[in-house]
């Protein structure tokens, strides 16, 4: 804790590498309320980059991106996007493609691995080519965000084997 202004800057740029995910702001003599959103959380997230493996909606209107890194070789799920603006959605159904029947992802995955309910999310499988910009909280659990990440942009500069040693 501290009421220093400065100290909560250093605290909250240099404590990433802890997983510590943000600060909380409040009121010195303020009090947990149940229920009330009386205490402000502020989150720490950084640009990263990412291989989009999937898309939950559909090729043409995805509502999310499913994103994906290499791991020993393997591409496996790190995360999910927010909801695609319209204007996102358009974008990427110009560029992505379907995938092959070698794409190493189930046509299904359980909810809860984004963190909600034990429901099951269809995934629309692409070509790993596309690599896209996120904005990511630093919290992650077994190798992946436990929040949603949301989605920038396309990084046509970049490809897969840009992103190597990234999810070691």
């Amino acid at each position: 804790m501290t009421t220093d202004g400065a100290t909560a800057r250093a605290w909250f740029t240099n404590c990433r590498h802890a997983g510590i995910e943000g600060l909380v702001v409040k009121g010195a003599d303020s009090v947990y309320t149940p229920g009330r959103r009386s205490w402000i959380k502020v989150k720490s997230r950084e640009s990263t980059e990412v291989i989009i493996g999937a898309v939950t909606g559909s090729l043409e209107r995805s509502d999310t991106i499913v994103a994906g890194l290499y791991r020993s070789g393997v591409l496996e799920i790190v995360g999910r996007s927010t909801p695609l603006t319209t204007t996102q959605s358009r974008a990427l159904g110009a560029v992505l493609t379907a995938a092959g029947p070698d794409h190493p992802w189930p046509d299904e995955v359980s909810s809860s691995r984004f963190g909600a309910s034990r429901d099951r999310v269809a995934l629309v499988k692409v070509e790993p080519v596309v690599v896209g910009e996120v904005l990511a909280d630093t919290a992650l659990q077994a190798g992946a965000y436990r929040h949603p990440l949301r989605f920038l942009r396309p990084r046509f500069d970049l490809s897969p084997e840009d992103l190597q040693g990234r999810g070691e």
